[in-house]
């Protein structure tokens, strides 16, 4: 048993090394970067939509189309997505967003060419160097006022 006792006590102190250098961040670790430098550009995509609670019941339901987004970020939290269509329809959604904890948020307004309007709330975002989720909730204040549930997915080559 003594002789256990220095190698109990040496496996001990590799634990509790092994522990600390667990604890320590990975000097290879990537630095999270600003939100200019990993969306903004044009990406290409989809713009799917669940609509709902609208005051003409035959624009509920889901609908997407093929789109190009151009996305502009600044240091000073201003936000912009120019959306055009495959259709010929061309949106924009304008605001400010935040990083809250490492995760990134917008909010808005939210217009189209056919005349929809409204404000927008991003739920999550997801951002890749070639891929990028935006999901967001919609709520139209025009002449209709669906709630929408938007997912704006996109992709790119690397820059």
């Amino acid at each position: 048993m003594q002789r256990l006792l220095p190698l109990l006590a040496h496996s001990a102190w590799l634990a509790v090394l092994a522990t600390a250098a667990l604890a320590q961040p990975h000097p290879l670790a990537r630095v999270p970067q600003p939100p200019d430098t990993l969306v903004n550009g044009r990406w290409n995509g989809v713009d799917l939509e669940r609509r709902s609670a609208c005051m003409r019941p035959e624009n509920e339901g889901t609908r997407g189309t093929y789109a190009q987004f151009d996305i502009s970020t600044d240091a000073t939290g201003a936000f912009a997505i120019g959306q055009s269509g495959i259709t010929g329809l061309n949106c924009n959604y304008v605001g400010r967003y935040q990083v809250v904890a490492n995760r990134l948020s917008a909010e808005g307004t939210y217009s189209c060419t056919d005349g929809k309007q409204g404000a927008f709330r991003t739920t999550s975002v997801v951002v890749r160097p070639t891929a990028l989720e935006i999901r967001m909730a919609i709520q139209l204040t025009g002449t209709e006022t669906c709630a929408i549930d938007a997912i704006l997915g996109m992709a790119r080559f690397e820059q």
